[in-house]
């Protein structure tokens, strides 16, 4: 009894240990894997986007950064995790290269396992003036004017004042995102000037057509 009860729980075991793998991470029932074409900034660049729904181009990621240069690896994920200042909505991200595979076809779905190869795209869109990139999932850029890059994680939203970002610094433990002015309101009007290490942070008001700059010198 004792010895098909101890097989019973080795068969329930590996059962559920593949479900874990079938439904994929964290819970998500879908898990596409992702990967860039070629190095970024001296790093390899693989991960897993995790759909909401087989037909949405949201949904949650990670994103593991190999250093092929001797440097610091690391990760940013927002999986499991919710947007700033409400509890109820699940974080989310998109971005342009799953929306050019999402969008190719009406009746394109992600499947569980599926992998995509991404195109690190550094253009700057229609913000000609902006030095962030518009089309790029992240980006590395010193956004403060210290002499080191920060990381900066695109919010693929495409709005009047084009895509918002998120800040963060490099540190040995991790990630640690910069949530002060001016770096919580980050967009591809933001002005940066090095010569004067000034950020203009440029409001766009739809209502009657204004523009709000707000200064911060650093």
């Amino acid at each position: 009894m004792n010895v098909l009860f101890r097989y019973f729980c080795a068969f329930l075991s590996i059962l559920v240990f593949s479900c874990g793998i079938i439904n994929g991470q964290s819970g998500h029932p879908i898990t596409v894997h992702i990967k860039y074409d070629k190095p970024i900034n001296g790093y390899m660049v693989t991960g897993e986007f995790f759909p909401f729904e087989s037909q949405s181009e949201t949904g949650q990621v990670t994103l593991r950064f190999t250093s092929l240069e001797g440097g610091q690896d690391f990760v940013y994920s927002n999986v499991g995790k919710t947007e700033d200042g409400n509890t109820e909505t699940p974080a989310k991200f998109t971005g342009h290269n799953i929306c050019e595979y999402f969008f190719a076809d009406e009746n394109t779905r992600f499947h569980n396992g599926d992998t995509l190869v991404f195109h690190y795209n550094t253009e700057p869109g229609i913000f000609e003036n902006s030095p962030l990139y518009y089309y790029a999932e992240f980006q590395f850029f010193d956004v403060d004017f210290d002499g080191k890059e920060e990381f900066l994680v695109s919010d693929y939203y495409r709005g009047k004042g084009g895509n918002d970002y998120e800040v963060y610094e490099i540190t040995p433990k991790g990630l640690k995102k910069k949530t002060f002015k001016p770096f919580d309101r980050i967009t591809n009007t933001t002005v940066f000037d090095a010569d004067r290490r000034v950020i203009t942070d440029v409001t766009l008001v739809t209502i009657n057509s204004s523009n709000y700059e707000h200064r911060y010198t650093f």
